[in-house]
């Protein structure tokens, strides 16, 4: 009687057991087939806007992408997340930090500080429309060297600073930095 009663419930386990590979399978394809996060943090093109950030002009001067520095990090969120302002858990106290290669552009800082200007950060190439950080160019020059405060745009996460270092010869330098934090500005 024993063996009868644990047949049925033998039989009930293996179902489930094999129930739950499956689905454990299909689990692991679907994540499989969601975007690789490296592409949304490796590579955001900026620009020197005319205009400032709350009326973008034309394109003046392109800039280097902004480069992430830490893929490792980096790996646990996907667009959805930052724009939707919920951060995956392993990006809830951990930055990711953007670089942006120096740009020398040709025109003098002065030149530049004479007009309304912005720095304009993109979320990617493929998605150049949607803007994660802006600036505006402001002066005076302190030794020939302007800080601007890269503000976040819609909440993606994306804060940070870019020097423009005149050079002297009717040049400047532009570098850009970001750092992405799920804490940058909480949601309301």
């Amino acid at each position: 009687m024993l063996k009868r009663t644990l047949a049925p419930i033998a039989i009930l386990f293996t179902a489930l057991a094999i129930g739950a590979g499956f689905i454990g399978n299909v689990g692991a394809q679907e994540s499989d087939a969601t975007p690789a996060a490296e592409s949304y943090f490796a590579s955001h093109p900026a620009h020197i806007h005319s205009g400032t950030c709350e009326a973008l002009g034309d394109v003046v001067f392109p800039l280097n992408d902004v480069v992430s520095t830490d893929l490792a990090v980096s790996t646990y969120a996907t667009p959805a997340d930052s724009m939707n302002a919920t951060p995956p858990p392993a990006l809830a106290s951990t930055p990711v930090i953007n670089t942006g290669q120096s740009t020398t552009v040709e025109a003098a800082l002065d030149d530049i500080l004479a007009a309304e200007h912005a720095i304009n950060v993109h979320l990617s190439a493929d998605n150049i429309d949607v803007y994660i950080a802006c600036g505006n160019i402001t002066g005076p020059a302190s030794d020939g060297v302007v800080t601007v405060e890269m503000m976040e745009i819609d909440r993606s996460g994306y804060v940070g600073r870019a020097s423009l270092t005149d050079n002297g010869d009717g040049t400047t330098t532009v570098t850009v930095d970001l750092v992405y934090s799920a804490v940058a500005t909480p949601a309301t």
